[in-house]
């Protein structure tokens, strides 16, 4: 973390740490870089223990779970094998054949400064995953220290601070998400950017830009949260005459910062247009937090777990730093206290505002109680439909009511930075639960300020609101540290006792009797002579993945195995055909390239599997080692391609709950040229239909329909009939859907078309037949009938 610029911590007083005074309380360099280490040192000891076993199975085990830190070890493994962010490190190894995979997910790049090395020392990347998972809890205590000691000049606040960040309950909620844990980086810009506005100097500009950068490059959710908060700091604390300039100076320095980020974005943005890679809104809201989040803890939390629930997102922030910062606040207001602002058009406009917010409380809170209402008052009809109005006209008002306080406006002149701090907590915490803010099933404001980010550039691809809130966390211990130091004017002897029992109540917050260990990926590779052939790993799917994506990383093969932020959209027909044991599917994987196949005979207690590899065409059983058998698939012949296509004299379809008999408009929908339009019925069930008239009878010899971006609305299993009058058919083709979805997925994955070939036969109508059962729509965008080739 620049340590000339880190160490240069001047003091204006000399303040004890828990009342000690001596040499650690000089002003020289030398003596801050005493306190750092010493302030470094017991971060570590407490992360040690509160991180137990961790340190003792660096080797042999990894945290949480053999999931999400599995995918983070093989991407740090990637990283230090393969020059990030060159053409060759965008095309990870997994998902094959799809190129661009890396722009999938996290490129942990940041994270990476530090990992690197050590898997080029070790040889090891769960190693290197460890060390940098553990920590992540001392940096955090470190970096949290550096910024309220540059903000309160008290080594005992800035302590405290630090173990609110560090050892936050919250961050057990994220303990399989090394990215999320990693946000060190934004509170050492924060101090920079605070030093500089006390000090300008260049060392502080260059902290800044640095800090960003490598923030950004650990984590893209909070490359964008930690832009909103950064730029709330700058409007907040620069935007006055004497501040301006230095503000400027610091924009101009971010921007700067952010250009090697440009061409990064741009190719994420490039990668998941082919692919079609893109958030809805229903899944954002889904994964918003509701407001009992925040009193909802992770069973891995010692104390509150006694008396608080569980629950889906889980953002407690611990008792002891919330009491400081409420009590902090609230000795603020009574400092500046004041009854009205004294001019009379202010007071009346004061006055106004308290009755508007009041007027807007009683409205939402009846509207809650009573739900949807009409009224009159004096003739005037008063219709609640919902509280979404009620609700803003609350916040506006009251927004009014507290910067119009002589008790705030005096804070806010001199941008107080307690203030700043809690009011960053409380809007990260609004953000958290997303596009909608809900109350149980009532939507209580909506839009809410998390859909105004949705329409900026890269926020609509995040789609975890609640991730928001590890930067609230660092916003509630700076704002804990502010308020503890305004709190605590005790004489110097008592000082060192309230410090420890607000140092031990934080600890007891967050602290964790175990950290859950996981086992780590066998380092077996079966393969075979053919090192460059692709290895699909068998049984594929969320539950074994994992380990394949990692030993990807380590071996450079092409691997069909996958895990990401985003799945291809081949990849589910791929899963749910080796699912079902579809033989057409391993042919038509082969048709991709000769393929080695690895059957993990462990979970293979049958032998379904292996039967099912060894039933494919050519396929040989190459050897056998250790739980695992390794079948090498030849290259096979791809599909025939289908012929010119005939024209639709009209299309009939048959929903499971109706007959729409002779309807223009889903004629039109198959076969108008576009595919954002088409049919669909919902779910798939044996007796679906789409009967089509060419308007003659001709030779036929192939079917395609296309599912457009809806990859997962495939057929999972067709018939295809044809019939010279209608009335007795013929079957030309059966099958599973599964071979064609994945073929066709993989060529134009925005088009997904589907390709039937089958022995021409003389017919005027082709009945398309769904025959089989999935929890899944069937669509089709565009449909065709070809003639032979």
């Amino acid at each position: 973390m620049c340590p000339a610029a880190l160490a240069e911590l001047s003091e204006n007083e000399s303040q004890p740490f828990f009342g000690y005074r001596g040499a650690v309380a000089s002003q020289r360099s030398g003596g801050q870089r005493e306190w750092l280490a010493i302030v470094a040192a017991a971060y570590l000891l407490i992360a040690a223990a509160y991180t137990w076993p961790l340190l003792p199975s660096l080797s042999s085990a990894i945290p949480s779970d053999s999931a999400d830190p599995v995918f983070n070890a093989s991407i740090l493994r990637w990283n230090a094998s393969v020059r990030p962010f060159s053409a060759a490190w965008w095309n990870a190894p997994h998902y094959f054949p799809t190129l661009g995979v890396a722009a999938f997910t996290e490129n942990l790049v940041g994270l990476s400064l530090m990992a690197s090395p050590i898997i080029w020392l070790s040889g090891n990347a769960i190693v290197a995953y460890n060390v940098a998972f553990f920590l992540t809890w001392p940096l955090s205590g470190v970096a949290l220290f550096l910024l309220v000691r540059e903000l309160t000049r008290r080594h005992d606040a800035a302590f405290l601070a630090g173990l609110a960040f560090a050892f936050t309950p919250y961050r057990t909620t994220e303990i399989a998400h090394i990215q999320s844990l990693s946000a060190y980086w934004l509170p050492v810009a924060l101090f920079a950017a605070h030093r500089y506005l006390r000090e300008p100097r260049r060392r502080w500009l260059g902290l800044f830009g640095v800090s960003w950068l490598v923030q950004a490059l650990s984590n893209g959710h909070f490359m964008l949260f930690g832009a909103v908060v950064l730029g709330a700091w700058l409007v907040y604390f620069c935007a006055t005459p004497a501040r301006w300039r230095a503000g400027t100076t610091l924009v101009g320095t971010w921007a700067l910062a952010s250009v090697p980020l440009v061409p990064v974005m741009l190719r994420y943005s490039s990668v998941h247009t082919e692919f079609g890679l893109k958030r809805t809104l229903a899944e954002v809201l889904a994964y918003s937090a509701r407001p009992h989040a925040f009193v909802e803890v992770t069973g891995d939390i010692w104390f509150w777990r006694q008396g608080l629930p569980t629950g889906k997102d889980m953002l407690f922030p611990g008792v002891t730093a919330l009491w400081l910062v409420l009590v902090g606040v609230g000795v603020l207001l009574v400092r500046h206290r004041g009854t009205a602002p004294t001019s009379w058009t202010r007071r009346a406009a004061w006055m106004l505002a308290v009755i508007v917010c009041g007027a807007g409380v009683a409205a939402t809170l009846a509207g809650l109680v009573v739900g949807p209402f009409t009224t009159s008052v004096a003739g005037l009809a008063i219709r609640m439909r919902d509280v979404n109005r009620a609700v803003g006209l609350t916040l506006a008002s009251g927004a009014v009511v507290v910067l119009m306080s002589p008790a705030m406006r005096e804070p806010l002149r001199r941008r107080s930075a307690l203030v700043f701090y809690s009011a960053m907590t409380l809007l990260v915490a609004v953000l958290c639960t997303g596009p909608v803010l809900h109350v149980g099933d009532t939507a209580m404001l909506s839009p809410a300020p998390y859909r105004w980010l949705m329409a900026l550039p890269g926020f609509d691809e995040l789609r975890v609101p609640p991730r928001f809130w590890m930067l609230g966390i660092l916003c509630l211990s700076v704002a804990a540290g502010l308020a503890y130091a305004a709190l605590v004017r005790v004489h110097a002897r008592v000082r060192p006792l309230v410090g420890v029992v607000v140092g031990a109540l934080l600890l007891v917050d967050g602290w964790m009797p175990t950290m859950r260990m996981a086992p780590i990926p066998s380092a077996l590779a079966v393969e075979s002579d053919a090192a460059t052939a692709p290895i699909l790993e068998l049984p594929l799917g969320p539950d074994w993945d994992w380990d394949a994506v990692y030993r990807s990383a380590g071996h450079h093969r092409r691997v069909f195995n996958g895990v990401s932020g985003y799945d291809p959209p081949h990849y589910d027909a791929l899963r749910a055909g080796l699912a079902q044991r579809d033989p057409e599917l391993l042919r038509a994987i082969a048709s991709l390239a000769s393929v080695d196949v690895v059957v993990n005979t462990a979970a293979d207690a049958d032998g379904a599997i292996a039967r099912y590899v060894a039933g494919a065409p050519g396929a040989r059983l190459i050897r056998t080692a250790e739980g695992r058998g390794l079948y090498q698939l030849p290259r096979q012949p791809s599909p025939s391609a289908p012929g010119p296509r005939l024209p639709l004299a009209s299309v009939r379809a048959f929903r499971l709950s109706e007959l729409l008999s002779n309807v223009r408009e889903d004629a039109v929908a198959m076969n108008d040229g576009r595919l954002d339009t088409g049919w669909s019925d919902y779910p798939q069930r044996p007796g679906q239909w789409i009967e089509i008239d060419t308007g003659a009878a001709q030779p036929i010899a192939g079917v395609t329909q296309c599912v457009g971006r809806r990859s997962l609305a495939f057929p999972r299993q067709l018939e295809i009939q044809a019939s010279l009058d209608g009335r007795r058919w013929e079957r030309a083709w059966d099958g599973g859907g599964f071979a064609p979805a994945f073929l066709a997925l993989v060529e134009r994955p925005l088009e997904g078309c589907l390709r039937v070939t089958f022995p021409a036969i003389s017919a005027r109508y082709v009945r398309v037949l769904q025959t089989g059962e999935a929890d899944r729509e069937w669509h089709i965008a565009e449909l065709s009938v070809h003639a032979p080739a």
